[in-house]
Formats: structure tokens, sequence, C-alpha cells
């Protein structure tokens, strides 16, 4: 860039920030940006990068954070150039050889999920013989809603695939299979996690060698801003009287989650995102990457209007499959411009900065234990250690126990592993004695957030001097599902 000779007599200084003004994007608060986003999250580096691009930022040692001196112009540039915040297109959304809008040009998909693009395509892969065979996610005919990764191996069956589900899949499991069948072309269809996990193995293929010189895998990757634990989302349905049976259509749009009896109508109940953010699975909390970075193909609804698809090629073969389907009437494609990037990155900028505003916490619950009758409603310690968990063997809780011999008291961790949120969780905690009850000191959790942990401090009873020796029984249940963790821990000195 040439600069004209009134601009090379201004100082290089003045020059840089008017210069770095008008290229930033700018917001009305950046400033007020950088305090909630980075300093308030107690991510700031303390670099003080802020400070020395801003003409009214200083650095405020004591406080160890920038302060304003001066007016906030709303430049930007303090949020721009702090190391910690991510602005950058291609960070935010990744490399790319050129984008599209595009939606379906066949009768059979018309009306389909968003613009129809992922189903066309396989349509196109399997009549042009491309692909001996696909990976896909389609619902589970014996459980309504819930996710079963599957080998398709023909148009028909890409057509009754259409549509999203908002859980985890295990597609890479149903690749392998599809591999050891000795299919040579395959495309796979998966969000960005699953995504990932393909890439690595073809870039680090440990182990994976034998598998992936013998195929050749395409891979269409999803935009994924959040995904659902249906052990936890569709009871909630069930509770709120939605038949998931009758559910045809569910899609996320405009911030909200709706679900659809007729496919082709309006929605009969939506919910805002944050309204089922609770029900999340906690993995989403720590994932970077909203557009499928690491795609041949990548396609979502962000950024390209109703019934349309915003589609980016990554890779050569990628950007020549979206010519070809569209040039032989598979797709309706419109040009790179046709995008509205500005939603795109404003989304995938939330799914970058998320890591930065999780927090693991812990709730410490200190309380005498309040006299109660004994009660005989212990079971026999052989038919009381382990509970089956109602969902299967997933488990809901983790505890550990920790003896202060000194003070008799026994601190009990439960932490939520679940991995999203237990609402109203009653704790009920005993000292057994043969089959009877002591001491029995109950509370409820109103939430338990994944990965958060409760301590408790429960006393013991015991001469002054002697070892203290107990059976101790803490069990939990919510609403929801019943008794969810029951064990009785056994207290004895250490060794």
């Amino acid at each position: 860039m040439t600069q004209d000779k009134s601009e090379q007599t201004e100082t290089p200084y003045k020059y840089s920030f008017e210069y770095i003004q008008k290229k930033l994007e700018g917001k009305k608060d950046s400033f007020g940006m950088l305090m909630k986003e980075i300093v308030r999250t107690g991510i700031c580096t303390e670099c003080g990068t802020c400070a020395a691009v801003c003409p009214v930022l200083e650095w405020d040692d004591l406080a160890g954070q920038p302060k304003l001196i001066g007016k906030c112009t709303g430049c930007g540039i303090c949020y721009n150039q702090c190391p910690r915040t991510i602005t950058d297109p291609y960070q935010l959304m990744g490399d790319f050889k050129t984008g599209y809008v595009a939606n379906t040009n066949i009768p059979e998909v018309i009306g389909g999920q968003d613009g129809g693009t992922v189903t066309s395509l396989l349509c196109y892969l399997f009549d042009e013989h491309l692909i001996d065979a696909a990976v896909v996610t389609m619902k589970n005919p014996s459980k309504p809603w819930y996710p079963v990764a599957q080998i398709i191996t023909n148009k028909d069956d890409a057509i009754k695939a259409s549509g999203s589900i908002y859980n985890h899949s295990q597609t890479v499991e149903a690749l392998m299979d599809a591999v050891r069948q000795d299919f040579r072309s395959i495309a796979f269809v998966g969000t960005p996690c699953n995504i990932d996990a393909v890439s690595k193995m073809f870039d680090s293929p440990t182990g994976m060698l034998k598998y992936f010189m013998r195929c050749h895998v395409l891979k269409i990757g999803l935009f994924c801003m959040d995904s659902f634990a249906p052990e936890a989302i569709y009871p909630f349905f069930d509770s709120e009287g939605i038949d998931l049976s009758k559910v045809q259509k569910m899609d996320i749009n405009k911030g909200k989650f709706h679900l659809y009896y007729d496919p082709q109508g309006e929605p009969f109940k939506s919910y805002t995102i944050k309204q089922l953010d609770k029900f999340k699975s906690s993995s989403c909390n720590f994932c970077l990457d909203l557009t499928s970075e690491h795609a041949d193909i990548s396609v979502g609804s962000v950024g390209s209007g109703a019934k349309k698809n915003t589609v980016f090629a990554r890779s050569g073969i990628g950007a020549e499959i979206m010519e070809d389907a569209a040039q032989k009437g598979y797709l309706k494609i419109e040009p790179f411009n046709a995008i509205n990037l500005n939603a795109v990155l404003f989304l995938a900028k939330l799914k970058k900065v998320s890591q930065y505003t999780v927090r693991k916490r812990k709730v410490f619950i200190v309380r005498d234990v309040p006299e109660e009758e004994p009660r005989i409603e212990t079971k026999p310690e052989a038919e009381q250690a382990e509970v089956t968990p109602p969902l299967g063997t997933k488990k809901f809780l983790s505890v550990s126990k920790d003896l202060n011999e000194e003070k008799k008291t026994l601190h009990i961790s439960l932490t939520n592993t679940i991995g999203y949120v237990l609402e109203d969780m009653k704790i009920r905690i005993a000292t057994v004695e043969e089959l009877f009850e002591r001491k029995p000191w109950i509370t409820t959790i109103t939430e338990l957030f994944p990965f958060e942990t409760i301590e408790i401090g429960y006393p013991l009873e015991g001469e002054p001097g002697e070892p203290v020796v107990a059976n101790v029984l803490v069990e939990a249940s919510t609403e929801a599902f019943g008794k969810i963790f029951s064990r009785t821990l056994k207290v004895a000195p250490q060794e």
C-alpha cells in the first residue's frame, strides 16, 4: 500500500492508529468487550498490549489491568490486538478454496432440512459412482430421535437419512466398519469433532495405515454450535408433554430450538438455546470449531437465509464436487459474496472463546447434622453396594472420601460426571450400624453443573483418642431419574 506525501508527513504512530481504526471491525464498546471477555474471566496475560496500542489506555500496575485515561471511541484496537482474542476470519472459520450459498435442486429433497445440500451431494456422489458407501447419522427406529450411525450404499437411503439430530453420534465406529467391509471410496458426514477424529487418523496414522492406504474418505462436515445429551433433553421434552414419536423435524434457527409435527409447517414448540443450555454436552464447552475446518466440504445454515446452506469447499476435490453437482442439476449455487459472512464470523467467535468462560466450580457444604430418629431403611450392604443407574452404564456421580481423624470428620466429595446439569438432587448421608441408620443428614442441591464438585463435612462419633471406624451410607436421587447413587463407604484409620 502506498502513501501520499501528506500522509508521509504525519508521525508514524498517528498514521498507524488511523489506519488500524479503519481496518478493524470496531464495536461501540470495544474496551467494555475486552474487560468482559478477557480481563474479568481471568485469562488476561497482563502483557499490556491493549494499553500499548491505544492512546486512551494505560496499564494499571496496582490492579493488574488496563484503565481508561480518556474517552473510548470504540475503534476496536485494544480488543483486536489482544493475544487472547480471536478476530482474524481465517482463524475463526478456517481456510477454504471458495464458498457458496447452495440449496437442493432435487424434487425428492426439496422441503427437507434447511437447504438439503448434504443429501443432494450424497445423491450426486452415488449416481455418479464416485463413492461406494456413505457414513451418516439416522434416527434410531426403536428409540425416537436417538442417533445411530449407519453405513448406506444408495441414493434412497441417503434421502431417508436427511434431517438433523442434535446429539453426539459414533460415526467413526461406522466408518471403521465400512473400511473393514472393503468399501474403497466413502463419504463421511459428521460434526467438527468427528471430522477432527478422521483427520487425525489420516494425518498421524499410527496403527491406522493398513486401513487408510486402502480407501479414500471424502469428509463432509456440518456446522455445529452445540450438541445435546439425549438422556437429559428428551426426558425434559417428555415432561413438557411432547410426544417424540410424533416429532418429524428439529432445527435450530436464530437462537431457538424448534420442534415440528409437520416438517413443512410451523414449529409447534420452540425454546431459546439459553433455556436448553443445561442439557448440552459438556464437551461442547471446549470445542473451538463451528464450521468443520478440517472437512473437504463444510455445510451449515448460518449466513445463507431460509431454505439455503452456507458451503465452504476447503479442498480441491471438494470444490470440484460442488461445481460438478451444480452443473449436473443436483444443486443450485450462488457465489461466495452471497454469504452473510458476518453471521458466520459472529457465531464462530462465540465458539472460539467459549473455552475462556468455562469454569470448574466447588460448592462447600458445612452444616450441623440434625438429630433424627433412627430408621430401619437401609438394605444389607451386599444389596446396596452397587446400584444400576437408570440410564444403563452411564455414571452420574463420582465420590471420594477423606477422613480427618483429629476432628472426627469425614469429608465426602461428590462430582457430577454425567456431562449435563443435575437438577434438584437430594443428598442423604447416614451412619450405618448393622441395619440401623444414625445421624442422617439430608439436603437438596438445586443445580449441580458438569464436573462441579460438592464437598460435605460429615461428623462422626468416637471417643477422644480412639480410632474412628464406621460405615457411612451416601445416597443421591433426582426427581427425573430416581436414585442415581447409593454406596456404603467404609471408614477406618489409614494404615
